[in-house]
């Protein structure tokens, strides 16, 4: 029984300390919405974070189209040459080499990115997010890139 009350009690301290957060966050915006940036740094890092979302939204679609391109050359594998479309398939293998190398862009990129970096320096701190920021556009755009690739190329089937 006492188990159950120490559960409930932490389950309601919790549930007040996220919602406290939610005011406070909500609190933090203009317009409900876009968040109160105030410095270059908070500019910057908001960027930076947007081009993760964006990425991170599509990540699974991306990873979708990697395994049915691979089972798509699988299957051209198995099949005499004669009866292969060569263009196609180096189309096919090119998509995939092009999905993969985005799926690792996102991956290598949120692997080496310090959320903290240098935050008691800020003129180091702006440095380094607008050198993130340069980074995680591009590895949208190549995301982005591979995924209308795909959209175009396996329709074609």
């Amino acid at each position: 029984m006492s188990r159950f009350i120490i559960a409930l009690v932490s389950f309601g301290l919790f549930a007040v300390a996220c919602n406290d957060a939610a005011h406070d966050e909500h609190a933090e915006h203009k317009n409900g919405y876009a968040p109160a940036l105030k410095t270059r740094e908070d500019t910057l890092f908001h960027e930076v974070m947007k081009g993760h979302d964006a990425g991170m939204a599509v990540l699974g679609k991306l990873r979708g189209n990697i395994k049915e391109t691979a089972s798509q050359l699988d299957s051209l594998n198995k099949l005499p040459a004669k009866k292969v479309d060569a263009a196609y398939k180096q189309a096919l293998t090119s998509l995939h080499t092009d999905l993969t190398n985005a799926d690792t862009e996102m991956d290598t990129w949120m692997q080496q990115f310090k959320l903290d970096s240098v935050a008691d320096n800020k003129e180091l701190r702006i440095k380094y997010l607008e050198g993130e920021r340069n980074k995680v556009t591009t590895v949208k755009e190549h995301i982005f890139s591979a995924l209308q690739q795909a959209d175009s190329l396996l329709k074609r089937q």
